[in-house]
Protein backbone atom coordinates (compact mmCIF):
# COMPACT_ATOMS: atom_id res chain seq x y z
CA UNK A 1 0.00 0.00 0.00
CA UNK A 2 2.65 2.51 1.08
CA UNK A 3 4.99 1.58 -1.74
CA UNK A 4 2.19 2.13 -4.24
CA UNK A 5 1.56 5.57 -2.74
CA UNK A 6 5.23 6.50 -3.03
CA UNK A 7 5.31 5.31 -6.64
CA UNK A 8 2.13 7.20 -7.55
CA UNK A 9 3.46 10.48 -6.24
CA UNK A 10 6.88 9.91 -7.74
CA UNK A 11 5.27 9.39 -11.15
CA UNK A 12 2.96 12.36 -10.69
CA UNK A 13 5.89 14.67 -9.91
CA UNK A 14 7.77 13.38 -12.95
CA UNK A 15 4.76 13.95 -15.23
CA UNK A 16 4.33 17.45 -13.80
CA UNK A 17 7.89 18.28 -14.81
CA UNK A 18 7.30 16.68 -18.21
CA UNK A 19 4.30 18.98 -18.64
CA UNK A 20 6.35 21.95 -17.45
CA UNK A 21 8.93 21.21 -20.17
CA UNK A 22 6.28 22.28 -22.69
CA UNK A 23 6.67 25.77 -21.23
CA UNK A 24 10.43 25.74 -20.77
CA UNK A 25 11.32 23.98 -24.04
CA UNK A 26 8.51 23.43 -26.54
CA UNK A 27 7.05 26.93 -26.83
CA UNK A 28 10.55 28.43 -27.12
CA UNK A 29 10.86 26.54 -30.41
CA UNK A 30 8.14 28.82 -31.80
CA UNK A 31 10.11 32.03 -31.09
CA UNK A 32 11.97 32.13 -34.40
CA UNK A 33 8.98 31.12 -36.59
CA UNK A 34 6.73 33.73 -34.94
CA UNK A 35 9.38 36.47 -35.13
CA UNK A 36 10.02 35.72 -38.82
CA UNK A 37 6.31 35.48 -39.63
CA UNK A 38 5.24 38.80 -38.08
CA UNK A 39 8.48 40.77 -38.11
CA UNK A 40 8.69 41.22 -34.34
CA UNK A 41 12.10 41.92 -32.79
CA UNK A 42 13.48 39.09 -30.67
CA UNK A 43 13.64 41.32 -27.62
CA UNK A 44 10.02 42.44 -27.97
CA UNK A 45 8.59 38.97 -28.50
CA UNK A 46 10.60 37.24 -25.77
CA UNK A 47 9.03 39.61 -23.24
CA UNK A 48 6.33 36.93 -23.27
CA UNK A 49 8.63 34.77 -21.15
CA UNK A 50 8.68 37.48 -18.50
CA UNK A 51 4.91 37.88 -18.62
CA UNK A 52 4.52 34.17 -17.83
CA UNK A 53 6.31 34.77 -14.53
CA UNK A 54 4.48 37.88 -13.32
CA UNK A 55 1.41 35.97 -12.03
CA UNK A 56 3.73 33.32 -10.54
CA UNK A 57 5.61 36.04 -8.69
CA UNK A 58 2.39 37.59 -7.39
CA UNK A 59 1.02 34.23 -6.23
CA UNK A 60 4.27 32.83 -4.80
CA UNK A 61 3.81 34.00 -1.16
CA UNK A 62 0.39 32.33 -1.06
CA UNK A 63 0.96 29.11 -2.96
CA UNK A 64 1.56 26.99 0.15
CA UNK A 65 -1.69 28.20 1.69
CA UNK A 66 -3.60 27.73 -1.58
CA UNK A 67 -2.36 24.16 -1.95
CA UNK A 68 -3.32 23.36 1.63
CA UNK A 69 -6.83 24.79 1.25
CA UNK A 70 -7.69 23.75 -2.29
CA UNK A 71 -5.71 20.51 -2.40
CA UNK A 72 -2.97 19.40 -4.78
CA UNK A 73 -5.28 17.36 -7.00
CA UNK A 74 -7.69 20.24 -7.58
CA UNK A 75 -4.82 22.65 -8.24
CA UNK A 76 -3.51 20.35 -10.97
CA UNK A 77 -6.96 19.95 -12.53
CA UNK A 78 -7.45 23.71 -12.69
CA UNK A 79 -4.03 24.02 -14.28
CA UNK A 80 -4.84 21.35 -16.87
CA UNK A 81 -7.85 23.22 -18.22
CA UNK A 82 -6.63 26.82 -17.97
CA UNK A 83 -3.15 26.04 -19.31
CA UNK A 84 -4.55 24.17 -22.32
CA UNK A 85 -6.88 27.06 -23.13
CA UNK A 86 -4.03 29.58 -22.91
CA UNK A 87 -1.73 27.56 -25.19
CA UNK A 88 -4.52 27.01 -27.71
CA UNK A 89 -5.29 30.75 -27.71
CA UNK A 90 -1.67 31.48 -28.70
CA UNK A 91 -2.29 29.81 -32.05
CA UNK A 92 -4.80 32.57 -32.91
CA UNK A 93 -2.55 35.49 -31.93
CA UNK A 94 -1.33 37.92 -34.60
CA UNK A 95 -0.12 40.96 -32.63
CA UNK A 96 2.32 41.42 -29.78
CA UNK A 97 -0.52 42.57 -27.51
CA UNK A 98 -2.43 39.34 -28.16
CA UNK A 99 0.62 37.21 -27.46
CA UNK A 100 1.34 39.20 -24.30
CA UNK A 101 -2.20 38.64 -22.98
CA UNK A 102 -2.19 34.90 -23.74
CA UNK A 103 1.17 34.38 -22.03
CA UNK A 104 0.14 36.51 -19.03
CA UNK A 105 -3.04 34.49 -18.47
CA UNK A 106 -1.13 31.23 -18.90
CA UNK A 107 1.31 32.34 -16.23
CA UNK A 108 -1.44 31.99 -13.63
CA UNK A 109 -1.21 28.20 -13.93
CA UNK A 110 1.92 27.08 -15.82
CA UNK A 111 4.43 27.32 -12.95
CA UNK A 112 2.12 27.19 -9.89
CA UNK A 113 0.22 24.11 -11.05
CA UNK A 114 3.18 22.07 -12.33
CA UNK A 115 6.67 23.06 -11.17
CA UNK A 116 5.60 24.22 -7.71
CA UNK A 117 3.33 21.23 -7.05
CA UNK A 118 6.12 18.83 -8.09
CA UNK A 119 8.45 20.48 -5.54
CA UNK A 120 5.82 20.17 -2.82
CA UNK A 121 5.36 16.48 -3.61
CA UNK A 122 9.11 15.85 -3.52
CA UNK A 123 9.71 17.56 -0.19
CA UNK A 124 6.65 16.13 1.54
CA UNK A 125 6.72 12.56 0.25
CA UNK A 126 10.43 11.75 0.17
CA UNK A 127 13.21 12.10 2.74
CA UNK A 128 15.54 9.20 1.96
CA UNK A 129 17.75 9.61 -1.15
CA UNK A 130 16.15 12.97 -1.83
CA UNK A 131 19.00 14.23 -4.04
CA UNK A 132 18.72 11.26 -6.38
CA UNK A 133 14.90 11.24 -6.41
CA UNK A 134 14.96 14.98 -7.10
CA UNK A 135 17.33 14.38 -10.01
CA UNK A 136 15.11 11.69 -11.50
CA UNK A 137 11.98 13.83 -11.19
CA UNK A 138 13.72 16.83 -12.72
CA UNK A 139 14.77 14.76 -15.73
CA UNK A 140 11.15 15.20 -16.79
CA UNK A 141 12.10 18.56 -18.31
CA UNK A 142 15.00 16.92 -20.18
CA UNK A 143 12.90 14.02 -21.46
CA UNK A 144 10.29 16.51 -22.59
CA UNK A 145 12.95 18.63 -24.28
CA UNK A 146 14.08 15.61 -26.30
CA UNK A 147 10.53 14.77 -27.39
CA UNK A 148 9.45 18.32 -28.19
CA UNK A 149 12.74 19.06 -29.99
CA UNK A 150 11.94 16.29 -32.46
CA UNK A 151 8.18 16.86 -32.77
CA UNK A 152 7.59 20.63 -32.64
CA UNK A 153 10.11 21.85 -35.28
CA UNK A 154 8.79 19.27 -37.74
CA UNK A 155 5.19 20.36 -37.08
CA UNK A 156 6.10 24.00 -37.56
CA UNK A 157 8.05 23.24 -40.75
CA UNK A 158 5.22 21.18 -42.28
CA UNK A 159 2.41 23.52 -41.18
CA UNK A 160 3.13 26.71 -39.20
CA UNK A 161 3.52 28.05 -35.67
CA UNK A 162 -0.20 27.43 -34.98
CA UNK A 163 0.29 23.67 -35.16
CA UNK A 164 3.08 23.91 -32.61
CA UNK A 165 0.97 25.79 -30.07
CA UNK A 166 -2.01 23.48 -30.57
CA UNK A 167 0.15 20.41 -30.06
CA UNK A 168 1.47 21.94 -26.81
CA UNK A 169 -2.10 22.63 -25.68
CA UNK A 170 -3.19 19.01 -26.20
CA UNK A 171 -0.03 17.56 -24.64
CA UNK A 172 -0.34 19.85 -21.60
CA UNK A 173 -3.96 18.83 -20.98
CA UNK A 174 -3.24 15.09 -21.28
CA UNK A 175 -0.17 15.14 -19.02
CA UNK A 176 -1.76 17.31 -16.33
CA UNK A 177 -4.94 15.20 -16.33
CA UNK A 178 -2.87 12.05 -15.81
CA UNK A 179 -1.13 13.77 -12.89
CA UNK A 180 -4.44 14.67 -11.29
CA UNK A 181 -5.44 10.99 -11.35
CA UNK A 182 -2.23 9.94 -9.57
CA UNK A 183 -2.04 12.58 -6.83
CA UNK A 184 -3.73 11.75 -3.53
CA UNK A 185 -2.47 14.69 -1.45
CA UNK A 186 0.08 14.87 1.36
CA UNK A 187 1.27 11.88 3.41
CA UNK A 188 -0.90 12.93 6.36
CA UNK A 189 -3.95 12.95 4.11
CA UNK A 190 -3.61 9.23 3.38
CA UNK A 191 -2.15 8.15 6.72
CA UNK A 192 1.42 7.30 5.69
CA UNK A 193 4.83 8.73 6.52
CA UNK A 194 7.25 10.13 3.93
CA UNK A 195 9.57 7.64 2.27
CA UNK A 196 12.59 7.08 4.54
CA UNK A 197 11.23 9.21 7.40
CA UNK A 198 11.67 8.30 11.06
CA UNK A 199 8.47 6.57 12.18
CA UNK A 200 8.84 8.08 15.64
CA UNK A 201 8.71 11.66 14.37
CA UNK A 202 5.45 13.24 13.25
CA UNK A 203 5.41 14.65 9.73
CA UNK A 204 5.26 18.41 9.39
CA UNK A 205 2.42 20.20 7.70
CA UNK A 206 2.69 21.94 4.37
CA UNK A 207 2.17 25.50 5.56
CA UNK A 208 4.00 27.52 8.20
CA UNK A 209 0.92 28.71 10.10
CA UNK A 210 2.32 31.87 11.73
CA UNK A 211 2.50 34.89 9.35
CA UNK A 212 5.00 36.52 11.69
CA UNK A 213 7.24 33.45 11.54
CA UNK A 214 7.00 33.43 7.75
CA UNK A 215 7.94 37.11 7.55
CA UNK A 216 10.88 36.46 9.85
CA UNK A 217 12.17 33.72 7.56
CA UNK A 218 11.88 35.94 4.51
CA UNK A 219 13.88 38.72 6.18
CA UNK A 220 16.84 36.50 7.03
CA UNK A 221 20.12 37.27 5.19
CA UNK A 222 20.45 33.65 4.05
CA UNK A 223 17.08 33.90 2.31
CA UNK A 224 18.16 37.02 0.42
CA UNK A 225 21.47 35.39 -0.53
CA UNK A 226 19.70 32.27 -1.81
CA UNK A 227 17.40 34.48 -3.88
CA UNK A 228 20.37 36.37 -5.34
CA UNK A 229 22.30 33.20 -6.13
CA UNK A 230 19.36 31.40 -7.75
CA UNK A 231 18.43 34.51 -9.73
CA UNK A 232 22.01 34.87 -11.02
CA UNK A 233 22.27 31.27 -12.22
CA UNK A 234 18.85 31.43 -13.85
CA UNK A 235 19.83 34.56 -15.76
CA UNK A 236 22.60 32.53 -17.39
CA UNK A 237 20.19 29.71 -18.16
CA UNK A 238 17.80 32.11 -19.89
CA UNK A 239 20.09 31.98 -22.92
CA UNK A 240 18.57 28.58 -23.79
CA UNK A 241 15.48 29.95 -25.63
CA UNK A 242 17.92 31.83 -27.89
CA UNK A 243 20.06 28.76 -28.57
CA UNK A 244 18.19 27.77 -31.74
CA UNK A 245 18.46 31.31 -33.12
CA UNK A 246 22.15 31.44 -32.19
CA UNK A 247 22.84 28.20 -34.07
CA UNK A 248 20.90 29.40 -37.11
CA UNK A 249 22.91 32.64 -37.09
CA UNK A 250 26.06 30.51 -37.35
CA UNK A 251 25.00 28.46 -40.34
CA UNK A 252 22.78 25.71 -38.92
CA UNK A 253 19.41 25.02 -40.52
CA UNK A 254 16.28 25.23 -38.37
CA UNK A 255 15.92 21.43 -38.43
CA UNK A 256 19.57 20.74 -37.59
CA UNK A 257 19.42 23.30 -34.78
CA UNK A 258 16.36 21.47 -33.46
CA UNK A 259 18.33 18.21 -33.45
CA UNK A 260 21.16 19.89 -31.52
CA UNK A 261 18.62 21.04 -28.91
CA UNK A 262 17.22 17.52 -28.75
CA UNK A 263 20.75 16.24 -28.12
CA UNK A 264 21.09 18.89 -25.42
CA UNK A 265 17.88 17.65 -23.79
CA UNK A 266 19.05 14.04 -23.96
CA UNK A 267 22.35 14.98 -22.30
CA UNK A 268 20.35 17.01 -19.78
CA UNK A 269 18.54 13.86 -18.65
CA UNK A 270 21.84 12.01 -18.15
CA UNK A 271 23.44 15.06 -16.51
CA UNK A 272 20.66 15.45 -13.96
CA UNK A 273 20.82 11.78 -13.01
CA UNK A 274 24.62 11.91 -12.77
CA UNK A 275 24.50 15.03 -10.62
CA UNK A 276 21.92 13.42 -8.32
CA UNK A 277 24.30 10.51 -7.71
CA UNK A 278 27.26 12.91 -7.51
CA UNK A 279 25.55 15.04 -4.84
CA UNK A 280 24.57 11.95 -2.83
CA UNK A 281 28.23 10.87 -2.84
CA UNK A 282 30.06 14.20 -2.42
CA UNK A 283 27.43 16.39 -0.81
CA UNK A 284 26.12 19.58 -2.34
CA UNK A 285 28.89 21.80 -0.92
CA UNK A 286 31.69 19.96 -2.74
CA UNK A 287 29.59 18.55 -5.53
CA UNK A 288 28.74 21.87 -7.23
CA UNK A 289 32.37 22.56 -8.20
CA UNK A 290 32.63 20.08 -11.09
CA UNK A 291 29.41 21.09 -12.93
CA UNK A 292 30.35 24.75 -12.43
CA UNK A 293 33.62 24.11 -14.30
CA UNK A 294 31.69 22.44 -17.16
CA UNK A 295 29.37 25.43 -17.24
CA UNK A 296 32.34 27.79 -17.51
CA UNK A 297 33.80 25.81 -20.43
CA UNK A 298 30.43 25.96 -22.18
CA UNK A 299 30.24 29.75 -21.83
CA UNK A 300 33.79 30.15 -23.18
CA UNK A 301 32.98 28.01 -26.23
CA UNK A 302 29.76 29.92 -26.85
CA UNK A 303 31.68 33.19 -26.64
CA UNK A 304 34.18 31.95 -29.21
CA UNK A 305 31.40 31.56 -31.77
CA UNK A 306 33.30 28.83 -33.59
CA UNK A 307 30.67 26.96 -35.61
CA UNK A 308 32.18 23.45 -35.23
CA UNK A 309 32.35 23.89 -31.44
CA UNK A 310 28.84 25.28 -30.91
CA UNK A 311 27.24 21.84 -30.78
CA UNK A 312 29.67 20.87 -27.99
CA UNK A 313 29.01 24.18 -26.23
CA UNK A 314 25.23 23.70 -26.29
CA UNK A 315 25.58 20.14 -24.99
CA UNK A 316 27.87 21.25 -22.15
CA UNK A 317 25.33 23.95 -21.31
CA UNK A 318 23.28 21.06 -19.88
CA UNK A 319 25.46 21.46 -16.76
CA UNK A 320 23.98 24.92 -16.21
CA UNK A 321 20.41 23.78 -16.74
CA UNK A 322 20.96 20.82 -14.40
CA UNK A 323 22.26 23.10 -11.67
CA UNK A 324 19.27 25.41 -12.14
CA UNK A 325 16.90 22.44 -11.84
CA UNK A 326 18.49 20.73 -8.82
CA UNK A 327 20.42 23.13 -6.61
CA UNK A 328 17.66 25.58 -5.56
CA UNK A 329 15.49 22.75 -4.28
CA UNK A 330 18.31 20.80 -2.63
CA UNK A 331 20.00 23.84 -1.09
CA UNK A 332 16.73 25.13 0.38
CA UNK A 333 16.11 21.65 1.81
CA UNK A 334 19.49 21.83 3.58
CA UNK A 335 19.32 25.43 4.76
CA UNK A 336 15.72 25.14 6.06
CA UNK A 337 13.77 22.43 7.85
CA UNK A 338 10.58 20.99 6.33
CA UNK A 339 8.17 23.50 7.85
CA UNK A 340 10.40 26.49 7.06
CA UNK A 341 10.84 25.15 3.55
CA UNK A 342 7.07 25.25 2.98
CA UNK A 343 7.02 28.91 4.01
CA UNK A 344 9.87 30.09 1.75
CA UNK A 345 9.86 27.74 -1.24
CA UNK A 346 7.04 29.47 -3.11
CA UNK A 347 9.14 32.62 -3.38
CA UNK A 348 12.49 30.86 -3.83
CA UNK A 349 11.20 28.75 -6.70
CA UNK A 350 9.60 31.79 -8.25
CA UNK A 351 12.86 33.76 -8.01
CA UNK A 352 14.63 31.06 -10.02
CA UNK A 353 11.88 31.09 -12.63
CA UNK A 354 11.80 34.87 -12.74
CA UNK A 355 15.55 34.95 -13.37
CA UNK A 356 15.04 32.53 -16.24
CA UNK A 357 12.25 34.49 -17.84
CA UNK A 358 13.47 38.02 -17.14
CA UNK A 359 16.76 37.01 -18.69
CA UNK A 360 15.18 35.82 -21.96
CA UNK A 361 14.21 39.32 -23.19
CA UNK A 362 17.48 40.71 -21.78
CA UNK A 363 19.43 38.33 -24.01
CA UNK A 364 17.19 39.43 -26.88
CA UNK A 365 17.85 43.11 -26.14
CA UNK A 366 21.61 42.45 -26.04
CA UNK A 367 21.30 40.89 -29.49
CA UNK A 368 19.12 43.67 -30.88
CA UNK A 369 21.47 46.39 -29.57
CA UNK A 370 24.87 44.80 -30.14
CA UNK A 371 24.14 42.42 -32.98
CA UNK A 372 25.45 39.40 -31.04
CA UNK A 373 25.22 37.59 -27.71
CA UNK A 374 28.92 38.01 -26.87
CA UNK A 375 28.46 40.52 -24.03
CA UNK A 376 25.89 38.20 -22.48
CA UNK A 377 28.42 35.39 -22.28
CA UNK A 378 30.94 37.71 -20.56
CA UNK A 379 28.33 38.76 -17.98
CA UNK A 380 27.37 35.12 -17.51
CA UNK A 381 30.89 34.23 -16.37
CA UNK A 382 30.63 36.93 -13.69
CA UNK A 383 27.20 35.69 -12.60
CA UNK A 384 28.45 32.11 -12.42
CA UNK A 385 31.28 33.17 -10.10
CA UNK A 386 28.79 35.04 -7.92
CA UNK A 387 26.49 32.03 -7.68
CA UNK A 388 29.32 29.66 -6.77
CA UNK A 389 30.67 31.96 -4.06
CA UNK A 390 27.27 32.42 -2.40
CA UNK A 391 26.45 28.70 -2.49
CA UNK A 392 29.83 27.70 -1.09
CA UNK A 393 29.35 30.21 1.74
CA UNK A 394 25.78 29.19 2.66
CA UNK A 395 26.31 25.43 2.35
CA UNK A 396 29.58 25.68 4.27
CA UNK A 397 27.65 27.12 7.22
CA UNK A 398 24.83 24.54 7.10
Amino acid sequence: MKNRMYLRHFLSAFLLMLAYSLITSAITLMVLPVVNRFGFSRGAFTVTSTLIMLPYLALSPFLGTLCAKIGLRRIVRIGAVCGAVSLFAMSFCHTLAQFYLAFLLGGLVFGPCSNYVASVILNNWFEKKRSFICAVIMTGTGVGGVLWGMIVPALVADFDYRAGYRFCSAAWFVLMTLCSLLICGLPDDVGVIPYGADKQQPTERLVCESPAARRGLLLQPKFRLLCLANFSLSLINSFYPHAQSYLVDHGYTVISAGWVLSLFSLVLVVCKLALGIHFEHCGLHRGILFPAVLDLISLILLFSGSTPLLCIAIVLFAANSSLVALTPLLSAGQVYNAQEFAAVWGILSCVSSVGNTVGVPLWGILYDVGGSYQMGFVLSVVLLGSWLSIYRYLLGRT
